[in-house]
């Protein structure tokens, strides 16, 4: 018997009876069932959180900041609520604990009393980190927790941003306010440089001055003894000058008498006896002048005399004091120097640190601030991406619906025609017929399925007509692997047939990343024809470089292969080998 009379055989077996239809029916649906109730619904399960029941508790207190109430749990709690993102209600401590507990809520938040005082210490001494409560029970769910703990690490990041944008608005603010005072502490010290230069110049000419005053005091004390002695000279000799002029002035009185009478007696004209006594008269006021001022030279020269023994006694500690103030002088002239280049140098260093300290506006801090609380934002550049955590799901499952879809249909067709096998031994074609059925009837699985995942879940795909030629060929693989199996172990291999699906279901990687298995896993997520599968689906679902397919074709070729080999070898020693049991018809027909 040829190929096509086999399998048309076959299914004509299968539909002898009412209840072979219906058998067969309810098998070619359970893959459609099995996957589409599932993706259906977890097709996007994060746009339903709003229906998590979640307790949200506000105990915080507030604080102050600035001169300013602050309240960040308050204002956490509003954008919760404002977002929807669970379904948040807000309640008490007491509430909140027990709903956890009973199961009322999936999980509780709570911003504790001291929450905004904890934030608020960072300007303090001694800080305190804030913290956000969780309350969580596996027992409601543990995805909810997950999904919890990554909601609150939102919030906890959002309050930090806010609290780091305030703090870090401050902390600008404070440098522009730094910037302000270097400002004027640089015009300040420009003036004190000008005038520590004048001081400097002027304690150097001081300097000088005192420097010659100083050498010429040395030789003061000497000198003002000196002219004591000289002042006593003259004091002494003008004393005796006064004296003898004295004498002179009361000589020519008397002698004026004499010369008169003298004159009268000479018989000389009038006129010329008045030039003589006229000219006598005028040397004795001039001799009685010249007594008085030899006696004022006499008092005034032992005044000198005074003064300059005076002057000799204090002369000594005048030249030493002003000895000591050249001395001062010069150390004026040192310190002010060092004075003015100090200043020099400060003004400098306040020039250049002003240039170091940016001007900015308010605008510009206001921005920076958030740059500082937020540096970083993450920019996907996505090569691929799923629709929706369904569509992330889909290739896994399509997978797995497949090989579930084949292995119930196992349940109904004959692996081999016994009949044929015995009749006719033509174990290739026997095979090959017995691959056919169950290829065929997986491949209006896969139709099926695929009509379920794009027309009724809406799940996009970027190639659908490769797509649907890939299923088909993951189709007929699983179909020829448990056809293998069947084959070589009878009823066994139906069982082994089990197992292997449920050892490709953990391997396979269709949720988690193959590469957190564990070693021994890994290796076998590498043998196994689902792993490949998963992937191809990916890359025609998702839309990945066409190169990359040929990998998992020709894998899932390798298989198909291989497994209709081992399934011809099985034929041919089934061909030689036959029991009466063996060639029993089946129950429902054929």
């Amino acid at each position: 018997m040829k190929v096509v009379p086999l399998v048309r055989a076959e299914f004509a077996r299968l539909t002898a009876s009412r209840l072979g239809i219906a058998s067969l029916i309810a098998i070619i649906l359970v893959p459609i069932v099995y996957g589409g109730l599932y993706l259906w619904g977890n097709r996007d399960p994060y746009s339903n959180l709003d229906n998590v029941p979640a307790a949200l508790v506000v105990s915080d207190t507030g604080a102050k900041v600035d001169g300013k109430t602050v309240n960040y749990g308050r204002d956490a709690a509003t954008e919760l609520l404002k977002g929807n993102a669970f379904g948040w209600k807000e309640v008490t401590e007491s509430q909140a604990k027990t709903g956890v507990t009973n199961g009322t809520y999936d999980f509780a938040v709570s911003f504790p009393a001291d929450f905004s005082h904890d934030l608020a210490s960072a300007a303090d001494a001694t800080p305190v980190k804030a913290s956000i409560d969780l309350r969580t029970d596996d027992t409601n769910s543990y995805l909810s927790t997950t999904i919890a703990k990554q909601a609150t690490e939102a919030v906890r990041v959002a309050v930090a941003e806010k609290v780091g944008k305030s703090a870090s608005q401050q902390l600008l603010d404070a440098v522009a306010d730094i910037r302000t005072g270097l400002l004027s502490a640089r015009d300040g010290s420009s003036q004190l440089a000008s005038g520590s230069a004048t001081a400097a110049s002027g304690a150097a000419t001081l300097d000088a001055g005192l420097a010659k005053i100083d050498a010429g005091t040395k030789a003061l004390p000497s000198q003002s003894a000196q002219l004591s002695a000289g002042a006593n000279t003259v004091a002494s000799g003008a004393g005796q000058l006064a004296t003898g002029l004295g004498q002179l002035t009361s000589g020519m009185s008397t002698y004026r008498t004499s010369l008169a009478a003298a004159l009268a007696a000479s018989g000389l004209p009038a006129a010329t006896q008045q030039q003589l006594l006229g000219g006598f008269d005028q040397l004795r006021a001039g001799a009685g002048t010249s007594s008085a001022g030899a006696t004022q030279l006499s008092s005034g020269a032992k005044q000198v005399a005074s003064g300059a023994s005076t002057l000799a006694g204090s002369a000594p500690a005048l030249a030493s004091g002003i000895h000591s103030a050249a001395t001062g002088a010069s150390s004026l002239k040192s310190g002010t120097a060092q004075v003015a280049t100090g200043a020099t140098t400060l003004r400098d260093k306040l020039a250049t640190g002003v240039t170091k300290v940016p001007a900015t506006t308010a605008t510009q801090r206001t921005a920076q601030a958030a740059q500082i609380a937020d540096p970083a934002t993450v920019t996907q550049h996505a090569v691929t991406q799923a629709q929706n955590y369904g569509a992330g799901l889909a290739p896994f499952f399509i997978s797995l619906a497949s090989w579930i879809g084949l292995y119930a249909l196992f349940l109904l067709v004959r692996p081999l025609s016994r009949r044929a096998l015995t009749a006719v031994r033509r174990p290739i074609r026997t095979t090959l017929a017995g691959w056919l059925t169950p290829a065929v009837l997986g491949i209006v699985q896969a139709v099926a399925l695929f009509a379920v995942v794009t027309l009724a879940l809406h799940l996009r795909v970027a190639d659908p007509v490769a797509l649907l030629g890939f299923m088909a060929l993951i189709a007929i693989t699983f179909a020829a692997m448990i056809l293998a199996l069947n084959v070589l172990f009878g009823s066994v291999g139906q069982f082994l047939a089990l197992i292997l699906m449920i050892v490709q279901l953990v391997t396979a990687g269709g949720t988690f990343p193959w590469q957190t298995l564990p070693g021994p896993l890994a290796f076998i997520h590498q043998a196994l024809p689902m792993s490949h599968a998963v992937d191809g689906v990916r890359e025609l679902m998702y839309g990945g470089a066409s190169s990359t397919l040929w990998g998992p074709i020709s894998f899932l070729l390798y298989w198909l292969v291989g497994s209709l080999i081992v399934a011809a070898l099985g034929a041919t020693r089934q061909g030689r080998f036959r029991t009466l049991v063996q060639l029993r018809p089946s129950a429902i027909g054929g």
